[in-house]
């Protein structure tokens, strides 16, 4: 009995810490920004689902690279190329190095989460700059 709750115990604290929750600042095209909470990126398409809250996903040359929300401090819209179909970012990492990316460009690609005024949701074409508030 006493093995069995070890385990229960085990597993509840394990479930408990891959919730991941991250309140990020946004600013848009327009210059307006918002606070937004529990923010995920969903990266479906027509057949689904594919949403990450853990972090977002970039490409660094030939590779796809999901840069976690905890190491992230900020990051900038630097420039928008709509005929190569890219969106060239700057990545300011907590130790304050700087790292230049593009955005995935896969499916939706619709941020979401909760502001004061309800449920956010935006392109991230739309997004000029994303700063991480906290990431737990």
């Amino acid at each position: 009995m006493k093995r069995t709750l070890g385990l229960v115990l085990l597993a509840v604290i394990a479930f408990a810490g891959s919730a991941y929750a991250v309140d990020v600042r946004i600013t848009d095209s327009a210059g307006i920004e918002v606070l937004v909470k529990e923010v995920s990126i969903d990266y479906g398409g027509l057949l689904g689902s594919d949403k990450d809250s853990e972090g977002i996903r970039i490409t660094v040359g030939d590779a796809s690279v999901t840069t976690r929300w905890a190491d992230i401090q900020s990051l900038a819209v630097t420039g928008r190329d709509d005929r190569a179909g890219r969106i060239t970012v700057d990545i300011v990492l907590k130790d304050g190095k700087t790292k230049p990316a593009q955005l995935l460009r896969k499916g939706r690609m619709k941020l979401s989460g909760k502001s004061d005024l309800g449920e956010y949701s935006i392109d991230l074409e739309k997004v000029k700059k994303i700063t991480v508030v906290s990431a737990k």
